[in-house]
Formats: C-alpha cells, structure tokens, sequence
C-alpha cells in the first residue's frame, strides 16, 4: 500500500488531502492494505472526499470490507450533467394478481398491495433513450431495520441509484449506496460476529458526525431533544431508541439523512418576516373630579 499523499479537489471545488493511513484511522482501523488500496483509488478516480460522509468504508471481522458512496452523491452528479430529464421512480406491486408499477415508495396493504420490486428510469433533453432499472425485492431486502420498516423507500432508492449508475457510467462507476449494499454487510456482520468473538475486536462506531448534526437537525425540524432522537433511531431502524447502540452502518446513515432532512427543510423554508409591535395605547389617567357639576360635565 502505498503512503503517499492523495490530493484533488472534490466535487464542491474542496481541496481533499489525505493518505491511505488517515482513512484506517478515520474510517475502518481494521481494514487491510489492499481494501484500503480500492477505496483510496476509488476516492481519487471519482473525486469523493473520504472525510465529508461522501464514502465510507465498511468491515466486521475478516469479512471482506464494503465501500459505499452516500446517496447524495448520485443525486448531485446526475443533476449536474447537461442532458439530464430527471428521474421518474416508484415501486413495483401485486395486487389482486396483476403486476403494477406505481410512482413514490407507498405501499398500501389495507387494500391488498404487496411489495415486489421497484423502478426508475432517467430521461434526456438531448434526445438518448431512457435509462430504465428495474429491481426485485428479494434481491435487495435485508427484511431488518429499515428494510423492515419502510421496505418501499428502500427498494426505491436502490432503483433510482442503479438507473443514475447506467445513465451515467464514467460519472458514478464502481459506486454503490448503502441500501444497494446493506445485504452484503449483513452477510458480513453475520460472518464477522464470529470473527469478532475470536478475535476480540469490535468496529468502530463514530458518533461525533451525529452528534454535530444533532443541534441543526433540531432546529431545521422544530423537534426537540428526545423527539429528534426518536426520529433518528426509527429512520435507521436503531430500536433502542439511543444514538450509542446503533451499528456503525446505523451512525453512518444516520448522518447522511439528518443532512438530507437539514438540506430539504432548508430549501423550503422562507424567512419569516418579523410581525410589526402594535403602536403603544394612549390611556389618560382617570380624571379626579372634586364636584358634582364636574361629574356631569357641566350640565
């Protein structure tokens, strides 16, 4: 592995600088040289900056690591490219035995929907055919955590990563989302737990880039301490309800969507316009009257 410093600029036009052994400290203490290799190359081919929750790496016990590119990394580049439609997405449906594809992530089982699948293409301006992914449940689903809880949403992202990665190949190659990976780290958690108990070596869980979120997060949505932890924990599926018992793939996570709802609520809210104080009342003191003429005015 090579020591030498890697330096660019990413995508924000932000000087990164850094070597193989800052991203074993900051990222994955127990990765090996070769899985640093990839991510370092992956890093510098693709201008990802490892210390802005735009990469991560990911490794329990011997299991082979995973390197994961945030969401949002997909969504800024297809919409920076000059032929870009948009995206069109949704899920894929049973219901009363007819396949149907339907736009958003909502599933409805109170009349009868069952998730199978999802989709997403992205359009054109300059004339190009469509980029269309289409996805099966079962190939993705953990059926734990967020695919437990909101299995919609999930298989969505998915397809919407996968069609960005086909329509724009030399932009996003060799990334993939946490969703698109999280059953190979679950198969890794499961290999690496044994591992772990022999080796006595736990990952690392970082929750300082939570805990720097936590107070924006707070203010963007008006929550305050235990409802914005609440709704931290129910959005990675951490069901203790605690920052401090959430998986390392939980933390991470949990950091990439406190920033997109930080991100989102920003972009809609406008600054509210200061209501003017009401002009003070003039009140004279009650008149003291010494007679009876002045009670009645002088009548």
């Amino acid at each position: 592995m090579s020591s030498g410093i890697i330096e660019y600029k990413d995508d924000a036009g932000r000087p990164v600088k850094f070597t193989s052994q800052d991203i074993r400290e900051r990222l994955c203490p127990n990765a090996t040289d070769s899985e640093l290799a990839l991510c370092v190359e992956l890093c510098n081919r693709q201008h990802l900056n490892p210390f802005a929750q735009e990469v991560f790496l990911v490794k329990y016990g011997s299991a082979p690591a995973s390197i994961i590119t945030a969401y949002q990394v997909f969504n800024s580049r297809a919409n920076r490219q000059p032929n870009y439609g948009g995206i069109d997405s949704g899920v894929v449906v049973l219901r009363d035995g007819e396949v149907i594809k339907k736009k958003g992530s909502a599933v409805y089982k109170v009349i009868g929907e069952q998730l199978i699948g999802g989709w997403a293409e992205v359009a054109f301006t300059d004339g190009k055919k469509p980029a269309y992914v289409e996805l099966a449940l079962t190939d993705y689903s953990t059926g734990k955590s967020s695919w437990a809880k909101m299995p919609g949403v999930m298989i969505e992202k998915c397809a919407k990563a996968g069609a960005w990665r086909l329509a724009y190949p030399d932009e996003l190659r060799g990334m993939y989302t946490g969703e698109e990976m999280d059953q190979k780290v679950e198969r890794d958690m499961r290999a690496g737990t044994q591992a772990v108990e022999a080796e006595s070596v736990e990952p690392v869980v970082d929750l300082q880039p939570v805990r720097d979120l936590f107070k924006p997060f707070m203010a963007a949505t008006g929550l305050d301490s235990a409802g914005a932890m609440a709704a931290i924990c129910a959005a990675v599926g951490c069901t203790s309800g605690s920052m401090h018992d959430m998986t390392l793939m939980q933390a991470r996570r949990a950091a990439s969507w406190m920033e997109e709802e930080i991100a989102a609520r920003s972009a809609h809210s406008e600054p509210a316009v200061p209501e003017p104080e009401p002009a003070p009342v003039y009140e004279p003191a009650p008149a003291e009257y010494a007679t009876d003429d002045d009670l009645l005015g002088g009548f």
